[in-house]
This record gives C-alpha cells, structure tokens and sequence, in this order.
C-alpha cells in the first residue's frame, strides 16, 4: 500500500514539473514573440484563471512591443477588442493598410468603436459610400449619426438630412444640431442685411468644413479695411450636386449659376460660394474661393465687387486689356495711351479727366514725362511715396495696351498677402459704388440665355433692383 502511495505521489510530482516545465517554455516563446496558436490554446487551458489582457499587460510594462503585437494578433482573431487593439497600435504607426485590416477583423465580430474609427477614415479619405455603409447599422449611436449627417452634407443627401432631423436634435450633442440650423441646412430663411455697407455677399459652401472655414473667414475679414463696405452674411448650406461645379486644382472654379434663381432665401447683392478645392475667381456677381483661400485670398475676391481689378498680369483676352479706355471703369487701373504730342498742360488735362483718382494727385506731381519730340505717360519713381500714375502689369499679356494705376507699390491686389492701400479706399470714397460689379441675376440671366431660356433670362434681371 505504502509502494502505490509513493508511486502516485511520484507520478503526481512528475506532471506537476512537467506542466511547470510546459508552462515556463511556453510563456518563454511568448516573450520571444514565437509561440503558436496552438501553443497559446494549451497553455490558456491549463492557466485557464489568466485571462488574455493580464498577458498582454505584463508584456507592456516590460515594454516587448513585438511579444505583444504577436501575442495580441493570436488572441484577436476570436476578441474584438483585442482586434481594435492591434488596429489602434498601426494607426499610431502610420501603417494604414494594417490598421484597416484589423478594423475590418473587429467589425466582423461586431465592435462597434472599430466601425466608428473605419467609417471616420474613409471619410477623412473621400471614400464616402464605404463610409455610408458601415455607419447604416449603426445610426443609433450618436456620433454615428453626427458622421452620417456630415456625410449627408458632404453627398448633397437633402433626404436623409430630413428624414433624421428629429433624431438629431434629441443626441446629447445638442452643438452639433445647433450648428446645423446656424448654416441652414435643414430649411432656408433670408439673413438680415446690413444697410450701411456698400454691398452684401451670402456665403454659401458645400460641405461641414467649408461652412466652418465661410464662418471662420467672416470673422477674420472683419478686421480688414474693407470690411466696413463688404457685409458677409453667414454662409450657408448648398448641396454640391445642385451647382454642376467644375473645380480642377489651378483652374478657376465655374459653376451653374441658374440655380440660385430657386433660393428664396438671398437677400444680398452678391453670393460667394466656398467649395472644397479650385482657382479663387470673381465670375460678374458670383464669387468663387476654396476651403484652402485663406482672408487675404477672400478680401482679394471682394474687392472686385467694389469695382477694383487685379493688377497682375490678366489673360492677354481679358476685355479691359483689349483696348484703350473709352470711359473709367475701376478705382485702381485705368488703360490709356502711352505717348502723347502737344502742349502738356493740355494734356495732362485731359488724362485726368479719365483717371478716378485725379483728384488725389497734387499739381505738383508730375504724371509726364519727355520722351523725344512727344510726352510718355508715367510718374517718376521720386514721386513713388504719392498718387500718381504708374505702370500696372494688369495688361503685359497685351502689348498693344498699358495699364496704369494710382499706386506705385505692389499692393494686395497683385499679391494675395500683400497691404490693401488706404490710397484705395480714399479713392473709392470719392464716388461710392460707381464701378459695383453686376448682381448674381446677372450669372442666372446668362446661364438661362445660354440655355434658349430668353424669356426667364429677361426677367432674372428685373428680379431685384439694387440701389
């Protein structure tokens, strides 16, 4: 009897220093990032009472991230936290293909905080539909349903803005909801103008971020000196779809302008419309900036609302380089003839009766000079610190014209982040609102005639009559 006890106790002790033998090699490949799936599954059957976030974690504190990497890739194809896991550390990698892999692994087994990060991602990366579909099943969780609403806003959805308007105002983040009335994307109502400004312009932008970068913009450019004659009113929302944009990087921006005739909600004179990339242009009584122009490109645009003209050098068929000037037509350039015979007196007269800002230049500055039997039209450079008139490189695609302007240094109207001079806005002050770019009816009357439409062409013009 005492034989079979010691036999027993000896078997006993035997498999007890095998399985500590079993466990410790085992635990050892964990460190050395070499154990197996198989591996793993016997040893997680005897130490049943070590769960696998207690391995993991010894192994961060130890900082092995290779033996936890290995080891949580092992346990992620059957714990979908551990999967979202894997997927956070290669985005905090950079690796992205990785990280979607394992996103994908936590979706399948229905981790929803995974299919939040994957369907933000695709966002972020225009892979709208993708990212549509992944939030579907989800739309009862609130920030679901915010990314779905920006995606909404972002694929011109006016069906599923509607249809989830109540839901939305009873989410815990009630900003958001907030923010969404505050841009008119539900239902559209008419801003108030600003009666002592020259002119308004309505903002609208196409997408969540270009209404945040419209609205970010207004409060900048209140800082600006033409702010005092240019009134921004909030942007709001304009499906994409509706405008039939064409927005190439480096080419100007042009859109379908026939399609403002159906908001009833513009009271301004202008409509600057902010879309996600293109060449920032002023199209008659449309203005067009991307998400990436910052308040110097926006106070660049507006001033040509006012009646300024760009004083880089402009297409060589742009109409005002075509040919000299018949009457005035902007505060800053004027295009005139270079060479003149006769008596100077004379003539200087009748220059400065073409010249909006004749009435700032001093008698004694000169605005000619002699060349050979006759006069060149400029002013010296020692008068440069004066209004005067200087050459402008508005019209140096067209040598056949000279364009001149009041100013002799580069201003904001050659360059974007360059001064706007108070010269100008002296100039303008001396008869306000004489050169006022056309309305916006003016770009749907064109798109209409385009069209064939001739009859609602003639009545967009009289639509509104602005004083």
């Amino acid at each position: 009897m005492f034989s079979k006890v010691r036999i027993l106790i000896s078997l006993v002790i035997i498999i007890l220093l095998s399985l500590f033998f079993f466990i410790d090699s085992h635990r050892e490949k964990i460190t050395q990032a070499i154990i197996s799936s198989e591996q793993l599954s016997r040893l997680d059957s005897i130490e049943f009472f070590t769960r696998p976030h207690e391995r993991l974690s010894k192994l961060l504190t130890t900082e092995n991230s290779r033996a936890w990497l290995h080891l949580a890739k092992l346990y992620a194809k059957q714990n979908a936290d551990i999967a979202f896991e894997v997927a956070e550390y290669y985005l905090q990698q950079n690796n992205i293909i990785s990280a979607q892999l394992w996103l994908k692994e936590a979706i399948r087994q229905q981790h929803k905080e995974a299919r939040l990060t994957l369907a933000n991602h695709y966002f972020k990366t225009k892979q709208y539909l993708e990212s549509r579909n992944l939030l579907l099943p989800i739309l009862d969780n609130d920030r679901a349903l915010v990314l779905s609403y920006k995606l909404a806003i972002q694929l011109g959805d006016t069906e599923f803005i509607s249809q989830n308007k109540t839901k939305l105002a009873n989410i815990e983040n009630r900003d958001f909801y907030q923010l969404l009335l505050d841009f008119s994307v539900f239902s559209a109502a008419k801003s108030n103008i600003n009666q002592e400004c020259h002119v308004s312009v309505q903002l609208f932008a196409t997408n969540l971020a270009g209404l945040q970068h419209g609205k970010n913009l207004t409060e900048q450019f209140r800082q600006h000196k033409l702010a005092r004659y240019v009134c921004l009113q909030s942007p709001k929302y304009v499906p994409s779809q509706e405008l039939s944009c064409q927005t190439e990087i480096k080419q100007r921006i042009t859109c379908r302008a026939n399609v403002w005739a159906t908001r009833a909600d513009i009271s301004s004179r202008y409509i600057g419309l902010i879309v996600e990339q293109g060449g920032a242009n002023v199209d008659n009584g449309i203005m067009y900036i991307d998400q990436q122009d910052d308040a110097d490109v926006l106070a660049h645009e507006l001033s040509h609302f006012l009646g300024f003209v760009d004083e880089y050098p402009l297409p060589s068929q742009h109409q005002k380089c075509q040919r000299n000037q018949q009457t005035s037509f902007s505060y800053n350039l004027a295009t005139l003839p270079e060479r003149y015979y006769g008596e100077r007196d004379k003539i200087r007269k009748r220059i400065l009766m073409q010249l909006p800002w004749a009435s700032l230049i001093k008698d004694t500055t000169p605005i000619l000079i002699k060349h050979g039997k006759g006069w060149k039209l400029t002013t010296p450079l020692k008068f440069q610190h004066e209004v005067g008139v200087f050459s402008a490189r508005s019209c140096d695609k067209n040598n056949k014209v000279q364009a001149y302007k009041p100013y002799a240094h580069r201003t904001q109207l050659e360059y974007f982040e360059l001064n706007f001079p108070q010269t100008y806005i002296d100039i303008m002050a001396l008869a306000p609102k004489q050169y006022l770019m056309p309305s916006y009816h003016f770009n749907i009357s064109r798109d209409l005639a385009l069209q064939g439409e001739y009859s609602r062409a003639r009545e967009a013009l009289k639509a509104i009559t602005f004083q």
